[in-house]
């Protein structure tokens, strides 16, 4: 009598029970008997990555231009993570952008969105071109989130444009000891625009910081007033000044305008030293000097030569 043939049964790595049909072919074959972890845990333990709240890093929050000009509004956020900037004029509430797109259709307004990997920052800038007396008014930058983070920024649109004389000044330390810093600071004004450049002059010779007597002492830092287009501002510092650096120093502008100023580096030590030479003459030299210059002492001398005069001729 032939024996009945035995169902073919499989069975898992896991528990071991009979598949059949469909769920046989779906099964995977791990290779393993450990599951797979979630994908949040690494050895038994839960990954957590600490959240930091994103701030508002310090821009110029209050923007004067003028009629024509461009306005630049900056906003700089550091930690933004996932989340989105956003630029609103608050009178009258307007969006204005989300992200990098501009939500109102505004042709003279744009974003302009750069990120920095580096320092973790991101840094949105609402650019208004051909700005106008009218753009003026509070701007602001927030954060998406279910929290509120903002940053207000004041933009003041000039009608007209005021007309200045041109000038240069120069001012600074002008008697300063040896091994002080000199500071000198020279600002350029110009009728409608501020100069391009300011260079600066020691004893007629320009200062060039890579130059041996200048090198890694002497910083030239140069920078425009609030007001755009009107003053240059360029700031000389010499450390550790020598008597080498005492003179006369120039700023000339680009116009070519130019102002001077004489500084002289006083050496202590050449003073100690002439005072302890004063003092080897001694009291009795001191004594004799002070009354030789005393306008009394002739006075006096003049009486007792009087005096004995009279002596003689009375005793004939």
């Amino acid at each position: 009598m032939n024996e009945r043939a035995k169902p073919v049964v499989s069975y898992t790595q896991h528990d071991r029970r009979p598949l059949s049909g469909q769920n046989r072919q779906r099964a995977p074959h791990t290779g393993s008997d450990h599951r797979a972890a979630p994908p949040d845990t690494v050895s038994g333990r839960n990954r957590y990555k600490k959240y930091i709240e994103p701030s508002f890093v310090q821009e110029p929050n209050n923007i004067t231009v003028y009629k024509g000009q461009t306005a630049v509004l900056k906003c700089t956020v550091e930690n933004l993570g996932p989340k989105t900037v956003v630029w609103r004029r608050m009178s009258p509430n307007i969006f204005l952008t989300i992200g990098e797109k501009m939500y109102a259709e505004i042709e003279e307004m744009s974003v302009d969105v750069t990120r920095l990997p580096k320092y973790d920052r991101v840094q949105t800038d609402l650019i208004i071109k051909h700005a106008q007396p009218s753009h003026s008014g509070l701007y602001e930058c927030q954060i998406s989130s279910t929290k509120i983070y903002n940053y207000i920024v004041q933009l003041n649109v000039l009608d007209t444009r005021p007309v200045f004389e041109p000038a240069l000044t120069i001012n600074g330390t002008v008697y300063v000891s040896k091994y002080s810093n000199i500071n000198l600071t020279c600002n350029a004004t110009g009728s409608l625009r501020a100069p391009e450049d300011i260079d600066w002059f020691h004893n007629g010779l320009k200062i060039r910081q890579n130059d041996p007597q200048w090198r890694h002492r002497t910083y030239i830092y140069k920078y425009q007033q609030e007001v755009p287009g009107r003053s240059l501002v360029s700031i000389l510092t010499v450390e550790r000044s020598e008597e080498r650096d005492a003179g006369t120093y120039i700023c000339r502008s680009s116009d070519k305008d130019t102002q001077s100023i004489t500084v002289h580096v006083l050496n202590a030590d050449k003073g100690v030293q002439k005072r302890e030479h004063g003092s080897e003459l001694g009291p009795q030299s001191d004594h004799q000097a002070s009354r030789n210059s005393s306008p009394s002492s002739h006075v006096l001398d003049f009486v007792l030569y009087l005096a004995t005069i009279a002596f003689v001729i009375v005793n004939r």
